[in-house]
């Protein structure tokens, strides 16, 4: 998989139409794009905003980037920015789960552990052990 992090910052009297051209983004993401996971957060008492993407393959990203919704999104976002939007390109390193799947549902793309999922192969924890301690998913 390949992740990207993105970072910017909208002038504070912009936050409310850059919080509805992120939110339309996500949908269209949502529908067109399934394998896709796009993460957005908004930094506390802030205006700026991070987004963490991840795509299956440089192929799928090419798709992404090259999607009328990304260039509907930047047209109407970029005029609300106080400055340019960074982006980093990551690989992945360490992480306290061993893998995330994307569920394969038609609800919004909820991350879900595979520890939670799969209780043996995620996190060593028995099928027995599982049962009796509460299993928490991720709410999106």
């Amino acid at each position: 998989m390949k992740y990207t992090l993105s970072s910017f910052t909208v002038k504070q009297e912009n936050v409310k139409p850059a919080k509805r051209a992120l939110a339309e983004l996500v949908a269209e993401i949502r529908q067109n794009e399934p394998r896709t996971l796009y993460l957005v957060f908004r930094e506390d008492g802030s205006s700026t905003f991070f987004t963490l993407m991840a795509f299956e393959d440089e192929a799928a990203e090419r798709r992404h980037a090259q999607s009328r919704h990304v260039a509907h999104f930047a047209k109407k976002l970029l005029p609300l920015c106080d400055g340019k939007p960074y982006f980093t390109e990551m690989s992945y390193f360490v992480g306290s789960k061993k893998q995330w799947l994307l569920d394969r549902g038609d609800l919004p793309n909820q991350l879900v552990a595979l520890a939670v999922s799969h209780p043996r192969r995620g996190n060593g924890v028995s099928p027995r052990r599982a049962a009796k301690r509460r299993m928490v998913t991720p709410a999106c």
